[in-house]
């Protein structure tokens, strides 16, 4: 039987990240049989120069594929939010129904990598004032790195329903959904995505990654081709086009892909040269 990785990929805003992740997937798909891979984050602050690490979902099912972090975070100034935090303790004191207090020390926190009290943070937030897009995507950023990726896609859902929509709600929320094995409403939510951001080489590998997901290969292939004509130097996305040739009966071109994933740095399965 014909072998499929399906893969995704680091953030292209920062342009890092030629490893491609992997999740163990033994559901099989139109012939398809997936290989064992590895999991990574879907959550992250806005803007950053480095690589999420890995969470995994206590929630999610066998049978998944992850999605690494579509965008990227700012790497934080450690020593000026730690000091900055006390400075909000006493105005929390001070003004105990300020919700916009216990966001921004949420945010703090969160910054530090201490997503447990920044969601108790957020969580107050929002309790003090519901309809607070913003305070929605923080927690729901936050929840996805404690691996409580069913939360975070529903704190996505309500930010994206208090307006206004976006693409990094709707590719966060895409990535979400293929953690919880949601092929078909990821694929839905990267084409609401793509309609804002036309051209993201990000939402096209989403894209990709789920209609491979549901055996939908020359869709998935011809978004890889639209990648790759954008960014020639993906080495992921070679590597998820190797194996969709593979799956479709291209075995030269699916040779090709995996010398090139493999020319740039991506690591290459064993079982996948076999």
């Amino acid at each position: 039987m014909k072998k499929l990785l399906l893969v995704s990929v680091a953030s292209l805003v920062c342009g890092a990240g030629n490893s491609a992740a992997f999740a163990e997937d033994s559901a099989k798909v139109s012939g398809v049989e997936k290989v064992p891979t590895k999991e990574t984050a879907i959550g992250s602050s806005k803007e950053s120069s480095k690589v999420p690490t890995p969470v995994k979902d206590a929630n999610a099912k066998p049978g998944m594929i992850i999605e690494e972090e579509p965008l990227a975070s700012v790497v934080p100034d450690n020593a000026a939010i730690e000091k900055k935090i006390p400075l909000l303790d006493e105005l929390i004191a001070r003004e105990p129904k300020d919700e916009k207090l216990y966001a921004e020390r949420g945010e703090c926190y969160a910054k530090l990598g201490k997503d447990d009290k920044a969601v108790e943070d957020y969580s107050k937030s929002i309790s003090m004032n519901p309809n607070f897009q913003e305070t929605y995507r923080l927690r729901g950023l936050s929840l996805a790195k404690l691996n409580r990726v069913s939360e975070a896609v529903a704190d996505y859902s309500q930010a994206l329903k208090l307006g206004p929509v976006t693409y990094e709600l709707y590719v966060r929320r895409a990535a979400g959904k293929g953690l919880l094995g949601e092929h078909q409403a990821a694929i839905d939510d990267a084409t609401e995505a793509l309609k804002l951001k036309p051209n993201s080489v990000e939402g096209l590998v989403v894209l990709a990654n789920h209609e491979a997901a549901l055996g939908k290969l020359k869709d998935a292939l011809a978004n890889l081709n639209k990648v790759l004509e954008m960014d020639m130097k993906k080495g992921d996305a070679y590597l998820l086009r190797g194996f969709v040739n593979k799956s479709l009966g291209n075995i030269k071109a699916s040779e090709e892909d995996l010398k090139m994933a493999a020319d740039l740095g991506v690591k290459v399965p064993e079982t996948t040269t076999k």
